[in-house]
């Protein structure tokens, strides 16, 4: 932890966890009670609120000690630190987002959107075994991602496409139940030229949202294909990004290009396509687990007519 640039040495796990959820609920009362669940799930010794007392004095007596702008004062029911504004990552993250989000389609709100997510330097609580504070932590991510994939809408309507292509190809591989990530990366991937390349996204992200979800894509990510696969403009004149991946099937244009060699297909035969090729997906995995199976009993067979010499 830091604080105005300067680390801060702070102690045992108690201590840690204690001083993450008053950092993440800044400015707020929290209840001893909420303060004794972060620090021990469910099983808290008899001497929890005492033990949450001990540590609250020693985070009085560190900042006494180095920082005497930061106070923990008590309350009637629990604890407040008490944070002036900028002080807090997460408050600047907030402030930030939302004057990007409130600054249209421009260059500057993309800067804005950047400078709050460079604020994060890893994952909050990591290494605390707190399930309030996993709680916390997971909303917050959540927050970041939604403000990524924000910045990425801007982008690709700035046609910034071939800068962010390498950034969130990382970021798919890392989140890769996240549609809206991965229609994002396929059409930036399209509009850079790599058509086949976001095609193939498309059927490795449907393929493991059956496999490991049992669910199908989105209508959204579905459209998405659909307009790739029928498009012959990788660049502006294709597929445009909306919000919340509310992505629109586009019309068919008045003039085919001369590089098309046949009408963009409609949604019936789109669909009969698409089920052929899912045959032929399951076919081919048989036919791969028969073969193995050939394989292992030759296999046997050698070993045994071997023994056999």
């Amino acid at each position: 932890m830091e604080f105005s640039g300067q680390p801060i040495r702070l102690g045992g796990a108690r201590q840690q966890a204690l001083l993450t959820i008053l950092l993440l609920e800044a400015n707020h009362v929290v209840p001893i009670e909420r303060l004794v669940d972060a620090i021990w799930n469910d099983a808290p010794p008899a001497s929890a609120k005492n033990q949450v007392r001990i540590c609250v004095s020693g985070l009085r007596r560190l900042f006494a000690d180095h920082h005497p702008e930061a106070v923990i004062e008590t309350r009637a029911s629990g604890y407040i630190i008490k944070v002036p504004n900028g002080a807090l990552d997460l408050s600047e993250f907030g402030e930030l987002t939302f004057r990007g989000r409130a600054a249209g389609t421009t260059a500057e709100a993309v800067e804005l959107l950047r400078r709050a997510i460079s604020l994060w330097r890893g994952p909050i609580g990591s290494g605390l075994d707190s399930r309030l504070v996993e709680s916390l932590a997971t909303k917050f991510h959540e927050e970041r991602l939604s403000a990524l994939e924000d910045c990425y809408d801007l982008e690709l309507k700035l046609n910034r496409h071939r800068q962010i292509v390498g950034e969130l190809s990382g970021h798919v591989a890392e989140h890769p139940f996240r549609e809206k990530m991965c229609g994002q990366l396929m059409l930036a991937l399209f509009r850079s030229g790599r058509k086949v390349e976001a095609l193939e996204l498309f059927r490795s992200t449907r393929r493991r949202l059956s496999e490991e979800m049992g669910i199908e894509p989105g209508e959204s990510l579905r459209e998405l294909q659909y307009s790739i696969l029928n498009s012959d403009t990788p660049g502006p004149g294709g597929p445009e990004p909306t919000q919340l991946l509310n992505l629109r099937v586009p019309p068919v244009r008045d003039k085919i290009s001369s590089s098309a060699v046949h009408s963009p297909l409609s949604i019936s035969e789109y669909r009969k396509t698409e089920d052929r090729l899912e045959r032929l997906e399951r076919e081919h995995a048989r036919l791969r687990a028969e073969h193995a199976v050939f394989k292992r009993a030759i296999s046997l067979w050698a070993k045994f007519w071997e023994t056999q010499a």
